[in-house]
């Protein structure tokens, strides 16, 4: 309306001008020739249209700030106008996390230095928790910086309500930002595993509202970063999102170029570090492909190979005893005389092969070894001597040997990094206490498919209600456990109890699932709704295990 009554104003005044200038001209036409004036009126009516046009363009939505409410939050002016020339000292303000609307030499803008100071100051609020992360601060300030100041701020805000303060001045107390869900996906996935190490908990536990970082979704950041009920939100920024950049009805979705989380944004800034991107992390070697297994007729290759080979050579070694052994049958028409029966071949035509082969063997390893034992038979004394002087000087080794029985020795090089710290966090403070660690695995049971406002969530059978109440009796079993009249209590680590008092097993250190838990049973049945979806309550520090587990539907 206001936009309408300004354009209105400026072409009544441009008319009354050209009136006037007309009337002048036609005076002075009169003493020059015609198609000079005719060019003269030409040129005059085109920059008139030109100087409309010009005051009637429209590239902001505010400028200034107009009003601080009680809560010192700072409103700023409703504008409706062309960007301004920024100070140098503004610009220099602009530098420190708007620097990119500077790369095209840019010194017009949408806000003035007070916006500018106050831009910084709100967003050290966010820096304190996501500067560990360069890139993903980087993608969340690009859009703040583009919606405050940026020279085509019409193109994709627009103000939604207005109030005047008190000396009647309009400010902007509702804005509509329309934003495409490419960049709010890109930030969010960036800024997703950014932790905060002073609370041990997720970046987006603290940055959700209402949603731990498990239940987080980009849409429900923004909406919570743009709720006028968020304490450190100015007035009602609705984030209005757009499948594409592509112009809708005049208006061209933001769509700020974004950063990986594991790339640097610069040489000056590096990427995010393992513990806060996934990405940044280093990557397994790829799993090594093995050839197919070499098969013949479905069954391993090398077993019919080699069954082959046993058979063949099974029937080779009977098919050579038969055919080898047809020559020593008794001959039925020889007779035998009594006197001559030392005589065996009168017995058989011909010895066999194997039968000869067999008797040669015999006969060399019969020389062989009667020889050996005529000679050390002959020399006993030299025989004893010898042996033992050779056994003594192959048993003197044994003098050298080193029973080595401590793991640490067998397993840990000494010149290992984990070796040199260890001995060196030996010699500095007392030996470091003994782990003791218990494997449970889940056997035959399915994954958890949990559904959720966020979608449906994929958990590991381990999280199945009944398989962490068997986890918890057994280890409330290993608590108790009675080892000839010792308890764990009288060996366990206990570093916050006193020397002087006695330690209960409750002061032991345990280290499960269940301590996420309290060790307490019923703290497993307690549940919260959000948006109708069922959600298991649980008190995960920082969400390592997500807090959407339902243990059954």
């Amino acid at each position: 309306m206001h936009v309408c009554i300004n354009i209105t104003k400026e072409i009544f005044f441009l008319s009354v001008i050209l009136i006037c200038d007309l009337s002048f001209i036609k005076r002075m036409c009169s003493s020059i020739p015609r198609s000079s004036c005719a060019l003269g009126v030409r040129t005059l009516f085109i920059a008139a249209l030109l100087s409309v046009f010009q005051l009637s363009k429209q590239d902001c939505v505010w400028f200034g700030v107009c009003n601080t409410d009680a809560f010192n939050h700072n409103q700023y002016c409703s504008y409706n106008g062309t960007a301004k020339a920024m100070p140098n000292d503004g610009l220099n303000l602009l530098k420190e996390r708007c620097s990119f609307l500077l790369d095209e030499s840019q010194t017009e803008f949408c806000c003035d230095i007070n916006q500018v100071k106050i831009l910084n100051e709100n967003v050290k609020l966010a820096a304190a928790i996501l500067d560990r992360c360069p890139s993903c601060m980087s993608n969340l300030v690009r859009h703040i910086c583009e919606f405050t100041c940026s020279a085509n701020q019409s193109q994709f805000a627009h103000v939604a309500a207005t109030q005047k303060n008190t000396e009647g001045v309009p400010y902007v107390s509702s804005l509509d930002l329309h934003i495409t869900t490419e960049y709010m996906n890109k930030t969010y996935k960036s800024c997703s595993q950014v932790s905060v190490p002073q609370t041990g908990q997720l970046a987006l536990d603290l940055m959700c509202g209402a949603y731990p970082a498990s239940r987080c979704s980009p849409s429900k950041w923004f909406n919570y970063m743009g709720d006028v009920n968020n304490i450190y939100v100015p007035f009602q920024i609705t984030y209005i999102q757009h499948p594409t950049n592509a112009s809708i009805n005049g208006t061209v979705p933001l769509n700020p170029h974004t950063f990986p989380c594991n790339k640097a944004i610069n040489s000056l800034l590096p990427a995010c570090s393992c513990s806060d991107c996934e990405l940044s992390c280093p990557k397994a070697p790829p799993r090594t492909e093995f050839p197919e297994q070499f098969k013949i007729a479905g069954f391993d290759a090398y077993v019919v190979i080699m069954s082959s080979v046993y058979f063949v050579g099974v029937f080779i070694f009977l098919m050579g005893s038969f055919v080898f052994t047809q020559d020593s049958i008794i001959d039925e028409n020889l007779t035998i005389d009594v006197n001559e029966v030392s005589n065996r071949t009168n017995f058989r035509k011909n010895t066999s092969f194997f039968e000869n082969l067999g008797d040669k063997t015999e006969h060399f390893l019969e020389k062989v070894f009667t020889k050996w034992g005529t000679f050390f038979a002959s020399y006993p004394w030299i025989t004893l001597f010898a042996g033992a002087f050779l056994v003594s000087i192959l048993g003197y080794g044994i003098t050298f040997i080193q029973i080595t029985t401590d793991p640490v020795q067998l397993w840990a090089s000494p010149n290992s990094k984990s070796r040199i710290e260890r001995d060196f966090f030996d010699t500095k403070f007392e030996p470091f206490f003994r782990i003791e660690q218990i494997i449970i695995k889940a056997v035959n049971l399915p994954n958890i498919i949990h559904k959720t406002s966020n979608g449906p969530i994929t958990f590991g059978p381990v999280f199945h209600k009944d398989f962490l109440t068997v986890v918890f009796n057994l280890q409330e079993e290993i608590k108790n456990i009675n080892a000839n009249g010792t308890f764990l209590n009288d060996i366990c680590y206990a570093p916050l109890s006193d020397e002087k008092s006695d330690i209960n097993t409750s002061d032991c250190i345990i280290q499960s699932i269940w301590g996420y838990f309290q060790d307490d049973l019923s703290r497993l049945e307690e549940t919260e709704e959000d948006n109708g979806f069922n959600e298991y309550f649980c008190l995960f520090p920082g969400n390592l295990f997500g807090c959407d587990i339902s243990m059954h539907e």
